[in-house]
């Protein structure tokens, strides 16, 4: 007996957001070898190249062809945002660990609560205001020890969490006869260019100790985009939605074992506010 649609878009997303977790470690671990533009255009690089090969047996034009492609072209500017924020997040000694960085970026169901008010026209009640406030309480808590709150880290961090409201939002009106791997095809196709331009083509040759790590980089994101995309399209948002916090779990482990890093208490009581607030949020849509 088979999977259903919702068990199949559970398993896609878990594997999705898994993916998404190992990209953030393989950028972590880059961070201090390389700069972010380097790192973004070596992993896209690899990113595009997975792209191609998954979407060569069914043909290039007929897998990328697209009827909303400005969408996919804002869309992929806020995705290039989003992972240059992510990379610097990261960056030097004081890099944030994994799970401060999700702790942030997990207020994303309170931020898109209140702009679907005024653009999708949605109402927010009163227990869901509440519930809100529970992850914004959760942000103070965990980071109230913080004697420089207003570091660049923290401050990327929030940029993640903008770009990342940003990039769910454009792609909701794109359309759903798109294939999949037209979401992390855009990003990559352009994110090449940009950096090309932004550094003036001085990007820096990769070592051959760290080309796996940019390989599995670029092919963790792009898996990661089309798990995710395609579990959405199988079952509903609020069933699909909290295997994000998969991402919490898996970056106090690999936090932990990985880079040693060994969160406190208030961070952790913190991140467990923003997590139940965002669970209650989904579940309540």
């Amino acid at each position: 007996m088979g999977l259903s649609h919702t068990q199949k878009g559970i398993l896609l997303a878990l594997i999705g957001y898994s993916f998404f977790s190992i990209s953030d470690t393989c950028v972590k671990w880059l961070g201090n070898s390389y700069q972010e533009s380097t790192i973004l255009f070596w992993a896209y690089c690899f990113a595009l190249i997975t792209c191609l090969v998954l979407a060569f047996p069914a043909g290039l034009k007929k897998t990328f062809k697209t009827k909303t492609p400005i969408l996919h072209i804002v869309r992929s500017f806020c995705m290039v945002l989003l992972s240059y924020c992510a990379i610097a997040a990261f960056d030097g000694a004081q890099g944030l660990p994994l799970s401060t960085l999700y702790t942030i970026i997990f207020l994303f169901p309170s931020i898109a609560a209140i702009l679907a008010i005024p653009i999708y026209k949605e109402s927010v009640s009163k227990k869901s205001w509440l519930i809100i406030l529970i992850g914004f309480a959760g942000i103070v808590v965990a980071f109230h020890k913080e004697t420089n709150f207003v570091n660049p880290h923290i401050l990327y961090a929030f940029g993640v969490l903008f770009f990342a409201t940003a990039v769910s939002f454009l792609a909701r009106p794109i359309s759903k006869s798109d294939h999949i791997l037209t979401f992390p095809f855009y990003p990559a196709l352009i994110s090449i260019p940009m950096m090309l331009a932004y550094t003036r083509g001085n990007i820096s040759l990769l070592e051959l100790s760290h080309l796996p790590i940019f390989i599995l980089a670029g092919f963790s994101v792009c898996l990661a985009m089309a798990c995710v995309l395609q579990s959405f399209r199988n079952a509903p948002y609020a069933v699909i939605a909290p295997a994000q916090y998969i991402q919490m779990i898996l970056g106090l482990v690999i936090g932990y074992y990985i880079f040693g890093d060994v969160p406190n208490m208030w961070m952790l009581i913190g991140a467990g506010m923003v997590v139940a607030s965002g669970m209650l949020l989904i579940t309540r849509k």
